[in-house]
């Protein structure tokens, strides 16, 4: 279950959006859904992900083409901290190569 949460004049509110439910048990890749559903937002300008696990980001690198805004991925801890422009990067790649470094990653970790 996923609920929107807003605040309005020191209240917050929450709605369920059933378009976000998934039984699915892996957060990273629920992290997908999530980005996907916020690009469909009127007012959304960009999508920010913000993970310490590189899996994430080759989940977003994989997946980048179905998320139609700009997607950035905001990765580190404590004073390391970095932001990725994710549909830039892979821009410079072509899917086949997107979808080798994911398989990669499966036999690797």
């Amino acid at each position: 279950m996923c609920e929107l949460l807003t605040a309005n004049q020191g209240s917050v509110n929450s709605i369920p959006v059933p378009n976000l439910y998934s039984s699915h048990e892996e957060a990273d890749s629920r992290i997908i859904l999530h980005c996907m559903y916020a690009t469909q937002q009127p007012t959304t300008q960009k999508v920010i992900v913000r993970s310490p696990d590189s899996n994430v980001s080759l989940l977003l690198l994989l997946f980048c083409d179905a998320i139609s805004k700009p997607l950035i991925f905001d990765t580190g801890s404590g004073n390391n901290t970095r932001q990725l422009n994710i549909t830039d990067l892979a821009s410079t790649m072509s899917k086949r190569l997107r979808d080798a470094i994911i398989g990669l990653h499966a036999f690797t970790g």
